[in-house]
């Protein structure tokens, strides 16, 4: 069983986050600073609160990002300044040229 972060889940990373439950992954997810709907999304898919994205990125082997495009590069950085490790996904609807900026951040 892997420990998986998910950041954020919002209507598709929901799914995501309730697939990987369904094949055993604990996977958390950070309520701070997120919506009610947000909540709501986390508890029905069975996601962990880790609480923030910190506590996150430390108790993950992966992480995965499925959040607004626009938001793709800042989510990596915020990973990478918390000193993550293990393995990055960007699961985001963006470019080649923004994946391979957001690899250089990673």
């Amino acid at each position: 069983m892997r420990r998986i972060g998910l950041l954020h889940p919002g209507a598709m990373g929901a799914s995501v986050g309730a697939a990987a439950r369904s094949n055993q992954h604990t996977v958390l997810w950070a309520s701070a600073g997120r919506t009610g709907s947000t909540s709501a999304r986390a508890r029905r898919a069975d996601l962990e609160d880790a609480g923030t994205v910190a506590a996150l990125v430390k108790a993950s082997e992966i992480v995965l990002s499925v959040c607004p495009p626009h938001a793709a590069e800042d989510v990596a950085r915020e990973v990478a300044e918390l000193g993550f490790a293990g393995v990055y996904v960007e699961c985001n609807a963006i470019s080649p040229d923004r994946t391979r900026a957001i690899q250089q951040i990673i």
